[in-house]
């Protein structure tokens, strides 16, 4: 289980609709709630056994450790907005979301659907709810044999049995209802959606906030090496890295408080060449654009860059490289993919000579190439890793970045990208570097040195660190590396 922290926004959806509204601005206390006859149209923290079902979603949702208001375990104050769930109650069935997405049952097994669009069959999406002898039954209306539970040997919430009710390893729920203290300030930001810059020396850009509330709007950036934010609203940019612009309005008669946030992340704006990545220690500087839906690219230790959107709803988003600058430049990756996704979804890989992340808000916004019939892929859904080959842009006349744009819709693909090489040369050229009678043979992977005579040499990362000193025999010697670009014996060599 996954200990949570405050979060600051959580918009809802409105009856019948999608509308964002600020119905809990993660501010508030939720009481418990003695009854499933309580239960009316709000927002609301499942809980079951000290835990509570959050919004971290894989066919069912995490259970999560809470801590509570106080020892009598009736009150929760300033919850994280990943585990409060809007209810729109109506005659007696309840409809259950999480921003704009929908709470149904998947129609067989123990697992949930997820979605931002409604289901086909709309009885998967209603609930109705009971007393139960150890809690609130929340049953689905489609089988009436399903109940919201938590399974505690797997910490998950499911749509598990009601024959494991009353089984040890089984809780019902109890509710939390959040408490009206007044009318919301509706506080939002006119844009407030994650962000990304490229850091320029005393670039600045409006970011306000608005609300119906006469309190003042207070702003701060929680990390004022990366960014500082002024009472106008007004961010200027301080270094590279993340903060959080938050906005807040204290409460007052008439309006509750409120905060809001998003994530600011502030990249190196170029990348010189030879620039090598793996993705598997984060994305460095590349850009990650989610242009619609809530999906974005993640760093994996064994993968690279990955990404899913399998049972997210319809996303689309954009992984960016930071500018390179020459009049031809090659690029090589690895490519993996499973599932299958909609028709007309799935990765494409295109360039651009005219994005800027200060200027535009989004990729979209700019001119793009597309150049994913250059390179190889594997077939979708064939659960292969295959060489992308060299793909050469050449003419280019002004700084370009590359890009992989991946969309999903109600079915998806999954994508995974590794040992990305972008070069002023031919892989040809940089392959092989002679070194006084030593060759260094570059590869994936690993060097291999060739020599006729016993030789020591030295191996540096380019931030300055060894990585190895040795003396190699006569021969052919492989030595094994991370992906990157290392000095042998002072001399530039690239590990794909």
């Amino acid at each position: 289980m996954k200990k949570i922290s405050t979060l600051l926004l959580l918009a809802a959806l409105s009856t019948g609709s999608f509308s964002l509204q600020a119905t809990y601005s993660g501010v508030g206390t939720f009481n418990k709630i003695a009854s499933a006859s309580e239960i009316t149209t709000g927002s609301y923290v499942f809980m079951a056994n000290d835990q509570a079902m959050s919004n971290d979603f894989n066919k069912r949702f995490t259970a999560v450790a809470l801590t509570y208001a106080d020892g009598t375990k009736t009150s929760i104050t300033d919850p994280d907005a990943s585990i409060v769930f809007d209810i729109v109650a109506d005659n007696g069935t309840l409809t259950i979301t999480n921003g704009d997405r929908i709470v149904a049952y998947k129609g067989d097994g123990t697992e949930f659907t997820f979605n931002t669009s409604h289901a086909q069959d709309a009885t998967l999406e209603q609930w109705t709810a009971a007393d139960g002898t150890k809690g609130i039954i929340v049953k689905n209306v489609n089988t009436n044999t399903r109940y919201i539970m938590l399974r505690e040997s797997s910490g998950t919430f499911g749509v598990y049995a009601s024959s494991n009710e009353n089984n040890s390893d089984y809780f019902t729920l109890t509710l939390f209802k959040k408490a009206d203290n007044g009318i919301s300030p509706e506080l939002a930001f006119d844009n407030g959606k994650d962000r990304y810059k490229t850091f320029a020396e005393g670039y600045t850009f409006s970011s306000t906030a608005s609300s119906k509330s006469a309190s003042p709007i207070a702003y701060s950036s929680s990390n004022t090496a990366v960014a500082t934010i002024d009472n106008s609203g007004t961010v200027t940019l301080k270094g590279v890295g993340e903060t959080e612009i938050k906005a807040e309005v204290a409460a007052n008669d008439t309006y509750e408080g409120a905060a809001v946030s998003y994530k600011l992340t502030v990249v190196n704006p170029s990348a010189e060449l030879p620039y090598v990545t793996s993705f598997k220690n984060g994305l460095g500087d590349w850009l990650n654009y989610c242009v619609t839906g809530t999906l974005p690219w993640e760093s994996h230790e064994n993968y690279g860059a990955q990404i899913n959107g399998y049972n997210k709803g319809s996303s689309e988003t954009w992984l960016v490289s930071p500018t390179v600058s020459n009049e031809t430049v090659y690029l090589a990756f690895s490519a993996y993919t499973k599932y299958t996704g909609s028709e007309g979804t799935g990765l494409f890989l295109l360039y651009s000579t005219n994005f800027d992340p200060n200027a535009m808000d989004s990729p979209a916004e700019a001119t793009w190439t597309e150049i994913t019939d250059q390179a190889n892929w594997p077939a979708e859904g064939s659960g292969e890793t295959v060489a992308s080959g060299t793909i050469t842009l050449s003419g280019l006349t002004a700084p370009v970045r590359v890009a992989f744009k991946y969309t999903c819709g109600e079915e998806a693909s999954q994508w995974s990208l590794t040992d990305l090489i972008l070069s002023n040369q031919t892989p040809g050229s940089v392959d092989e570097t002679t070194l006084s009678g030593l060759k260094v043979i570059s590869g994936r992977g690993e060097i291999t040195l060739l020599t006729d005579q016993e030789t020591e040499i030295a191996v540096y990362a380019l931030t300055g660190a060894q990585v190895l000193r040795t003396t190699v025999a006569a021969g052919s010697t492989p030595i094994a590396l991370p992906a990157g670009i290392y000095l042998v014996n002072g001399v530039k060599v690239i590990v794909f």
